[in-house]
């Protein structure tokens, strides 16, 4: 079950394995939402307590508009963004179904 991300610039392929919230210990931006490295918004089911109203760094459609627009392309954000996903995910041990295929 590996996602694919050919061809869809049209949102990110998260596939909610929870890796990026069990990794914040370095974003400055979510300090406040720190506890052990791990979000304290992040629900068992891995789904997010604050989705609807999370940090601009959690979404990654309007980080993209915010920050990087001007300065990359979407694929290549979410190229980048897909690599670190990834890597997120094998240093957590998550099962290999849940990587995103590079666009």
């Amino acid at each position: 079950m590996i996602q694919e991300a050919v061809g869809n610039t049209e949102s990110f392929p998260c596939t909610l394995c929870g890796a990026c919230c069990r990794s914040i210990h370095a974003v400055k931006e979510l300090e406040m939402f720190c506890q052990n490295g791990i979000c304290v918004h992040l629900q068992g089911n891995n789904s997010c307590a604050i989705y609807e109203n999370r940090p601009i760094v959690c979404n990654i459609e309007e980080l993209y508009q915010h920050s990087f627009a001007n300065i990359m392309s979407k694929k290549d954000f979410y190229n980048a963004n897909i690599k670190i996903c990834n890597d997120l995910q094998e240093k957590f041990g998550i099962d290999k179904k849940y990587r995103i295929k590079e666009m």
